[in-house]
């Protein structure tokens, strides 16, 4: 990703746009936080996000119009916020700690000719750049038409006027603000103000986005406006803004940030906002305290994290997609140093619910992946990230692999591909839906592997084609069928990622095993019970399979319970993408929340999620225990181990060796080691990933070599087996069998010494 692709990346996150008070306000402040900080009675926070971006705030807490309140999203929902009163309570209720530290001084003077709101604001912020800056009035004194205004206090006015003093703004009262009472040569620069008459009659247009009107003369871009008070401070700012950079010989348009008058882009999800009453004042338009509290906490506090309030992934790393496609971008360039990212890189399930939130479809699942993808090709994926997931798919594919027609069959018109998942945790009942399809379509071959999701899910593009193009050969050497698959990652990748050997993108007929089956005929056993379908993530489109499956649930005698994460917005288990291997800890906040989403048992389709959410002790069943009952698995049942797993797919497969096409797959000798497991030993082993085949492996190398650790009882032995770039060390005791005390993993390298 370079400069260009994160800038285009960063504009479809609109979460750091202002919200719509902000943006309509003339002097951009901040009245989200601002009311924030007034509901958490935070005054003295408060008033420093007021006086960050206005000056002379306690004159212009009084007096602005809140033009802003046009703009915000409660307008509509009990009435806009009534920020002008808040402002006046936290003013009148707060000190200001505000420290003024004016710049070293300039050579250059600055007259500013009248003393309405604009030239008060001028003066402001020219004294604080340096500039020696002299203001013009009328003998009435400074201020003009503030003084007596009915909202403001004399001794206000005197004050702020007297904080100009000090930092160094000289007021001078003349008689007429015309050039025989201001020496206007003396000047480098010249606002002009109220009744002004310095340009002897000359007509000039002020740039409206400038103020400039010719020369060194500027006035305030807001000379008449719907709102005068506060638009006139705002002109005042702007032209200081111009007249700074003119006297810099800048230009007083470039890189110039535009007004944008209530514009932002900020999504604004209002559709589940409650609509809550305006705080009207008991105390003659004055705010008491608790008013101004509840009349603060009415503000919506306007956000889009639409993907955020959803995800748990985006969640845990604590910010939003704009913020985290700047962390990848920063994570590549990153040559010699710590890649911070990489877990957070490695952590997204790719469950693109994001994407269906998000009002713009960003994706961070595009996102990840193309940085996996990368640190594949620059060698700096950590090998532990993805290591276990590798591998389980390369013994599926190695030792689970299967493919045949139908018995008796010489062609096939179908191939029935339960998916790696569904034939490790449920061997039984994918052999009985194969039963079925075969039935009714008897030339459904058999194919059982993996599709390749974990190649494709790594980053791991070079390998992931070369997969795929194997595949298809596969495929084309049965002669084309149609396919069938119980998994939609499977079915995701045959329809989306499948090429061949020219790189051309293959696109079999693919069908879903719950579709096929619709229209069968099934028991109904439910006896009217809630079930609480919940989709696959990879199922989230796929209109036609989620029905099938409803179809199915419903002919089964169910009831279906409501599900707000469901179908198009159905959320990860935590398994895909890599994100069990990559992040357990993450992936067991994600399926957590999956659960906590409805107190009725849950139904998915997904073998994976099934197995995924019972391990918070939830309630959950399969669609198949629907439709096989005599093979069900109680829905309170605990998951399958990992090592169940690899064992289960090569029963199935030695089970369909022998009755499809006469085979007899003789057991391997490790197989013959006996083990005797605790269930703390047992479940220690499964966090670590270490499987039962491992453990057997070590056990049968170290005996066909004679060669033990041993402890100094004589009772307690080790052992080690290298496989692939780890190494398993295994502690146990011999006593009809093999007792295993506990067993470890490690990258490292082991160099044996001469014999």
């Amino acid at each position: 990703m370079d400069q260009k692709q994160l800038r285009a990346l960063e504009a479809r996150c609109t979460q750091e746009e202002p919200p719509p008070c902000q943006a309509g306000c003339p002097l951009g402040v901040d009245a989200r936080d601002f009311h924030n900080e007034m509901g958490k009675k935070k005054y003295a926070q408060a008033r420093k996000i007021l006086e960050k971006h206005i000056p002379l705030s306690p004159i212009v807490a009084l007096l602005c119009e809140g033009p802003c309140r046009a703009f915000c999203h409660r307008k509509d929902l009990g009435g806009s916020i009534n920020t002008p009163q808040l402002e006046k309570f936290c003013i009148e209720n707060s000190q200001s700690k505000a420290r003024t530290l004016p710049l070293p001084p300039k050579f250059h003077k600055v007259a500013l000719i009248g003393s309405g709101p604009d030239a008060l604001t001028a003066s402001f912020d020219l004294v604080k750049k340096g500039y020696k800056t002299f203001l013009y009035h009328l003998e009435e004194g400074p201020g003009s038409w503030l003084i007596g205004h009915k909202l403001l206090e004399q001794e206000i006015l005197d004050t702020e006027i007297a904080g100009l003093k000090k930092l160094g703004v000289h007021f001078i009262a003349v008689e007429k603000l015309n050039k025989e009472h201001i020496p206007i040569d003396e000047y480098h620069a010249l606002l002009l103000s109220d009744n002004a008459d310095i340009l002897s009659g000359d007509s000039h247009t002020p740039d409206f986005e400038t103020g400039h009107i010719h020369d060194c003369y500027f006035t305030s871009p807001f000379a008449k406006s719907e709102h005068p008070f506060i638009d006139a401070i705002s002109g005042g700012r702007l032209a200081a803004l111009s007249i700074d950079r003119f006297l810099q010989g800048a230009s007083l348009t470039a890189s110039r940030v535009q007004m944008r008058r209530g514009k932002t882009d900020l999504y604004v999800n209002t559709s589940e906002i409650p609509s809550v009453p305006l705080i009207v004042s008991q105390n003659q338009g004055t705010y008491t305290e608790d008013e101004a509290v509840n009349e603060a906490n009415r503000c919506i506090r306007c956000e889009c994290l639409e993907c955020v309030k959803k995800c748990t992934f985006l969640q845990e790393y604590k910010a939003f997609p704009k913020t985290y496609a700047r962390r990848i971008y920063n994570n590549s360039a990153i040559v010699k140093g710590n890649h911070q990212a990489n877990k957070m890189i490695n952590s997204c399930s790719l469950c693109r619910q994001c994407e269906v939130v998000c009002p713009n479809d960003f994706s961070m699942a595009d996102l990840c992946l193309e940085a996996r993808s990368q640190m594949v090709k620059e060698d700096r994926m950590p090998p532990s990230a993805q290591h276990f997931a590798l591998e389980e798919m390369h013994s599926a594919t190695a030792e689970g692999q299967f493919l045949s027609h139908a018995k008796g069959q010489k062609d096939s018109t179908a191939l029935f591909f339960p998916g790696c998942q569904l034939a490790g945790i449920r061997p039984e009942q994918s052999a009985k839906l194969y039963g079925v399809l075969t039935k009714s379509q008897p030339q459904t071959g058999l194919w059982l592997d993996c599709c390749g999701a974990p190649l494709y899910w790594s980053g791991r593009t070079d390998e992931f084609a070369q997969f795929t193009t194997e595949f298809v050969r596969k495929w084309r050497s049965m002669g084309e069928p149609d396919i069938i698959t119980a998994c939609s990652s499977c079915q995701y990748i045959f329809e989306n990622h499948l090429v061949d050997e020219t790189g051309e993108k293959v696109l079999p007929v693919v069908r879903s095993a719950w579709q096929t089956i619709a229209d069968l005929d099934i028991d109904a056993t439910g006896a009217g019970e809630l079930l609480a379908v919940s989709d696959p993530c990879t199922a989230r489109h796929n209109t036609d399979i989620q029905e099938a499956v409803r179809g199915l649930v419903i002919k089964a005698g169910y009831r279906l319970s409501p599900l707000a994460a469901s179908k198009e917005l159905t959320e990860c288990c935590g398994f895909g993408g890599l994100m069990e291997s990559c992040n357990h800890d993450l992936a067991t906040k994600v399926v957590t929340a999956r659960a906590a989403q409805t107190e009725d048992t849950i139904l998915t389709y997904c073998a994976m999620c099934r197995d995924q959410i019972a391990k918070t002790g939830k309630e959950v069943t399969h669609i198949l225990d629907l439709l096989f009952s005599d093979t069900a698995i109680v829905a309170s049942d605990a998951p399958i181990t990992l090592s169940g797993r690899r064992h289960n797919r090569r029963l199935l497969k030695t089970r369909f060796q022998e009755t499809l096409v006469g085979e007899i797959t003789p057991p391997r000798d490790w197989e013959a080691v006996t083990l005797h497991i605790d269930s703390e030993v047992a479940g220690t082993l499964e966090v670590r990933r270490i499987l039962i085949d491992d453990i057997q492996k070590a056990l049968h190398c170290a005996l066909e070599r004679g060669r033990f650790f041993q402890h100094g009882n004589g009772e307690t032995k080790m052992c080690y087996h290298t496989a692939g770039t780890v190494t398993y060390w295994v502690q146990f005791r011999e006593d009809d069998g093999y007792h295993i005390e506990g067993a470890w993993s490690h990258r490292m390298t082991i160099t044996e010494g001469p014999q």
